[in-house]
């Protein structure tokens, strides 16, 4: 939230920035648990007619039709490229979008974007996008606020860790950068 906040300051011209989503709750885009909510609260709608392009996850759809026409949406608006930068939270237990730790979402590599039935964390149904594609992602930020994520970021940093999805993006993105509100150590 605070991220989005700042955005809306930044100097920056919004109609050439078309948003995507990485993941999204199964739930109406006016629910409190939405992701594309949220953001339509604190940016889009504050942003007015300056408001850069979004195309949101349909997650309150039937999640399969839902993964499949955002594959396509990524496909069609990218022209088969990468995502220019992805803004990624960490979860306390290192998940990033909505792919956990030993979930089998992890393992799907041939769409763009991923069903999920049963996420450890509630809502378990979910859309996100699969770990093959964010990894091929130019730039990622990785946002991490409040000291309780700060073991799993300083396991991932130093490398003491290779299980979560938060290792794996440290270990095989092209280039990450680390927000956060918290003092990092380095080993």
């Amino acid at each position: 939230m605070i991220f989005l906040s700042a955005l809306r300051g930044a100097d920056v011209d919004w109609s050439r920035i078309t948003l995507f989503w990485t993941d999204e709750r199964a739930v109406p885009p006016d629910d409190p648990e939405s992701n594309y909510g949220m953001a339509e609260q604190l940016l889009l709608s504050p942003l007015g007619a300056k408001a850069p392009r979004a195309i949101r996850m349909p997650a309150e759809a039937p999640l399969g039709q839902a993964a499949l026409w955002y594959d396509d949406a990524l496909a069609t608006e990218l022209g088969g490229a990468a995502l220019d930068l992805a803004v990624l939270g960490i979860g306390e237990d290192g998940h990033i979008a909505s792919l956990f730790p030993g979930h089998q979402a992890l393992m799907q590599d041939e769409l763009r974007t991923v069903a999920i039935e049963d996420a450890p964390k509630p809502p378990p149904r979910r859309l996100s996008l699969s770990l093959r594609f964010i990894l091929q992602t130019k730039k990622i930020w990785l946002v991490a606020i409040g000291q309780r994520k700060l073991p799993v970021l300083h396991a991932a940093i130093n490398k003491t860790s290779n299980s979560t999805p938060l290792d794996f993006v440290m270990r095989q993105a092209r280039d990450v950068v680390v927000f956060t509100d918290q003092q990092i150590r380095r080993s």
